[in-house]
């Protein structure tokens, strides 16, 4: 098949996600600008393979790093698959032709015309984990072979969506209304709120966010869009006919008789009483628009903070992390409070202070849990004020801004709840 390097927007842009310094050491992901070159998809590859091998160690599997690099891939892979199968919306004469395997894989792959079967695209699905299996013998395993196989597949199994996009019946089943979408929204939370507190100190599984909901919400978005877009465009015409209505009637020589006169009127109020109607429709459109957008910002946000819980129990329960431990973690914003610990007096073999309420602790002292072991911590007013605003567990403020010394019971209280914090059910 002859490459179409023209039809792809030579501008296109493929943005990767920000890696840490662990995997940028691997390979340092760039944004791929037009059609992505072979030793860029060898890259992608390469930083998924590292990620993966690393996923078992605690503390350093990122499922939302996994996805996002999924997504960089696809829209790789997608922008290749474009540039070379793109003069037939449906192809139906395409031959795809598969790499050569060396001899150590004992698949063949045949090329493949037009749509794949299931036979076919289960065999190239053998090849890839057939050649996966030599990945850590250097001399048996290239890279660019491995990236070719993967495009193949890709290339493959797109031709076999596009026949049954094209074979498929027009879909009348009405798009599920904004009912179901919050009730969905709310199962997904309550669902990730039980997943956190029944996975306690394991550093559990990320809470599995129900795709069909957000796949709604986005078709339901783009649909509201796409019917905005239509009202706006006969508003248009209708603000442009009431124009031409206005310029008539406002031209002596051209009215001929009051009769006339009267209906052009006439017309033209209905038209202006159309327009209103319009314009209303799309402002509700516009509302309603917001709404799948802020039920998706939601279910993020809790996504979010049970990361966090999930990443302060795996610090807290590690064998052999101390005192220094906290100052690995992080707020919901994934900063770590490394600055405002520097003046803060820790002590790995301190007082018991698990024998003491937090309110029968001395002044100015809070405890937290580290590898089974309360630790107390010495935390002056200002300090810990800025620790409870960085962990946003702050409360209500005091009412002078400027105050540092804090009244007895407003310490206790603010003590409480940074103890509760450090303390917490999914951390003992």
């Amino acid at each position: 098949m002859v490459d179409h390097p023209g039809w792809y927007p030579p501008g296109q842009v493929c943005y990767p996600p920000e890696l840490p310094v662990y995997l940028k050491n691997v390979y340092d992901l760039k944004p791929i600008v037009g059609v992505p070159r072979c030793d860029e998809l060898i890259g992608i590859h390469t930083v998924i393979q590292a990620a993966t091998r690393v996923s078992s160690v605690p503390g350093m599997n990122d499922p939302g790093l996994f996805t996002q690099l999924g997504d960089h891939l696809f829209s790789a892979q997608m922008a290749v698959y474009r540039s070379k199968y793109t003069s037939l919306l449906f192809p139906s004469d395409v031959t795809y032709t598969p790499p050569t395997l060396p001899a150590h894989v004992s698949l063949k792959l045949d090329p493949i015309s037009c749509a794949p079967t299931d036979e076919q695209v289960t065999k190239v699905h053998e090849a890839i984990r057939s050649y996966q299996k030599f990945s850590e013998i250097p001399s048996m395993f290239e890279p660019r072979l491995h990236a070719d196989l993967s495009q193949h597949l890709f290339d493959i199994q797109m031709a076999r969506y596009m026949l049954q996009e094209s074979q498929r019946k027009p879909n009348t089943t009405q798009i599920p209304g904004p009912t179901r979408l919050e009730r969905t929204a709310d199962t997904t939370e309550e669902s990730t709120a039980q997943n956190a507190s029944n996975n306690a100190g394991t550093g559990a599984e990320l809470p599995q966010l129900s795709t069909v909901a957000i796949r709604d919400i986005l078709e339901r978005s783009n649909e509201i869009a796409d019917r905005a877009n239509e009202l706006s465009e006969r508003s248009n015409r209708l603000i442009e006919r009431s124009n031409q209505l206005a310029e008539q009637s406002n031209r002596p020589a051209n009215q001929p008789k009051q009769p006339n006169n009267d209906v052009v009127s006439l017309r033209f109020n209905e038209l202006l009483a159309r327009l209103a109607e319009y314009f209303e429709r799309s402002n509700q459109l516009a509302e309603e628009a917001k709404k799948p957008v802020e039920e998706l910002g939601d279910i993020f946000r809790t996504i979010n903070k049970v990361l966090v819980r999930i990443q302060h129990a795996v610090v807290r329960n590690n064998n052999g992390n101390t005192a220094g431990a906290t100052w690995c973690l992080i707020n919901e914003k994934g900063e770590v409070p490394s600055e405002l610990l520097r003046e803060i007096s820790m002590s790995q073999n301190g007082p018991m202070l698990e024998l003491q309420p937090y309110f029968r602790a001395p002044q100015n002292t809070a405890r937290l849990n580290i590898n089974g072991q309360n630790i107390p911590a010495t935390i002056s007013d200002s300090h810990l004020g800025a620790l409870l605003r960085f962990y946003g567990i702050e409360g209500d403020p005091p009412k002078d801004s400027k105050q540092t010394n804090r009244r007895p019971w407003e310490r206790d209280e603010a003590r409480k709840r940074l103890n509760e914090y450090w303390t917490s059910a999914l951390g003992l």
